[in-house]
């Protein structure tokens, strides 16, 4: 009966010790959970933040390309007006001398050379 008893504190400590050993590691890994966590909190603000980011860049992205848009169509136009004036002018030449002919071909350098800042801007 003695040994049953004896046998059984050591059963009865060892059960105690195992508990005691496993609320420590549950303790233990609890922590170490909750710091991982809050690392996976702060990676999805961070990731949160940089999509607002990403989609903020996007829109003035998609709004400056718009915006080169208009302006390459905008100097294509003064292109083919300026095409035209020349022509008008190499026609005009024959036919008209004096303030006329040489005020058109001013104006059309004038607006050659805004035309060719405007295109090497680009």
């Amino acid at each position: 009966m003695q040994n049953l008893e004896i046998e059984l504190q050591a059963q009865l400590s060892t059960k105690n010790s195992l508990e005691n050993s496993l609320a420590e590691t549950e303790s233990r890994y609890g922590c170490l959970l909750q710091q991982i966590q809050g690392q996976i909190n702060s990676v999805e603000e961070e990731l949160a933040s940089i999509r607002c980011e990403m989609e903020s860049q996007n829109q003035e992205y998609k709004m400056l390309l718009g915006i080169k848009t208009r302006l390459e169509q905008e100097i294509a136009q003064y292109r083919a007006l300026l095409q035209e004036g020349q022509q008008d002018i190499v026609a005009s030449q024959g036919a008209f001398q004096g303030g006329k002919s040489s005020h058109s071909y001013s104006s059309t350098s004038y607006s050659h050379s805004q035309t060719g800042d405007i295109s090497g801007k680009n």
